[in-house]
């Protein structure tokens, strides 16, 4: 091969690896969630996108089991602690708060056994892993937004 073939065929094997590249993270965005899937297949497939590090494709099935499902109660406060330990692992405090706020004060207002314990327990270990200032710094920003609204 002539040295302009040998650095045209690079610059086409080069523009086809990131293309390929492209395309592929692409696709791993955003799935698209069959309307038939269970709440445990959504719930099973966001954890295996967490574990991966699909971050936007776990929480897109994380709130595709609270819409659909919002009316199992056992079903909606796993897919909520997911979502809450999820922005905890991506250090958004912010967001994490509020959601693992709300679980750990849903338990003692319903009757002993209506929710899975162990929701509650890991909502009240994901907030003590929090210092007193980043848990403030959560309680400002929901203050904000709800003046907001």
């Amino acid at each position: 091969m002539k040295l302009s073939t040998k650095k045209t065929f690079r610059a086409l094997l080069t523009a086809g690896t990131l293309t390929a590249a492209t395309a592929f993270v692409s696709c791993q965005s955003i799935p698209v969630i069959p309307e038939d899937m269970s709440a445990q297949e959504l719930i099973q497939n966001g954890q295996s996108s967490s574990e991966a590090g699909h971050y936007k494709a776990a929480l897109h099935y994380f709130n595709a089991v609270v819409e659909r499902y919002e009316s199992d109660p056992t079903v909606y406060i796993e897919a909520k602690y997911e979502i809450g330990h999820l922005y905890m692992k991506k250090k958004n405090y912010t967001a994490a708060v509020p959601i693992l706020e709300e679980i750990r004060d849903l338990y003692p207002q319903v009757t002993p056994g209506t929710l899975p314990a162990a929701f509650e327990k890991l909502a009240k270990l994901d907030l003590a892993r929090l210092t007193p200032e980043q848990l403030e710094k959560a309680h400002e920003a929901a203050a904000k937004r709800t003046a907001k609204q």
